[in-house]
């Protein structure tokens, strides 16, 4: 089993400034992910709002059929057009999040995150490929496969988190997509 100070002295002196600068550059984007996601949810809370997924349904909100209350016939109707206007100006207010700079930039400092992550894995199971070679004639009798298994070995947890950004940015491309019929 290697220890963290051999594998650090094997990467080359010329790629540290390189990796110093993806480190930075990787932390401050997520910073801004991290400041833009705050700035989001405080909004949402000066507003009062609601995540649909935990509305509920009012079991109060039921009709009388029994008899005609002109009066609450009256009231429901304004109440309804006052709905149908809160619905108009809900849908006007997302029109206008889609458009804001700051949803914007949110998807912006996530997209450059998940792409930092790319980059950073690929960069480690890339340059532990390369090393490999120079490991001696007993790593060259193994395959590119029994490598790479080696590699996640011995960095099980950095392979588990890179593997586990990835995934999460995936997955929420693809559940808030709008998908729309061609």
């Amino acid at each position: 089993m290697q220890n963290v100070q051999d594998l650090v002295d094997r990467v080359p002196p010329e790629a540290w400034p390189l990796i110093e600068t993806m480190f930075k550059i990787t932390i401050a984007l997520a910073i801004i992910w991290l400041a833009l996601a705050i700035v989001a949810w405080w909004r949402r809370r000066a507003y009062n709002l609601t995540v649909a997924s935990t509305a509920g349904r009012s079991e109060k909100a039921q009709p009388d059929f029994l008899r005609v209350d002109e009066k609450a016939r009256e009231a429901a109707i304004e109440r309804g057009e006052a709905h149908e206007k809160f619905l108009d100006d809900r849908e006007r207010d997302r029109e206008r999040a889609a458009k804001d700079p700051l949803s914007l930039g949110q998807r912006l400092a996530g997209l450059a995150t998940l792409m930092m992550s790319i980059f950073t894995l690929s960069t480690v199971i890339f340059g532990a490929v390369n090393n490999v070679r120079s490991m001696g004639k007993e790593l060259q009798s193994i395959g590119t496969f029994e490598r790479l298994q080696q590699i996640i070995v011995d960095n099980w947890l950095g392979a588990t988190i890179a593997v586990f950004v990835i995934g999460w940015h995936v997955s929420k491309y693809f559940l808030d997509r709008k998908w729309t019929k061609a």
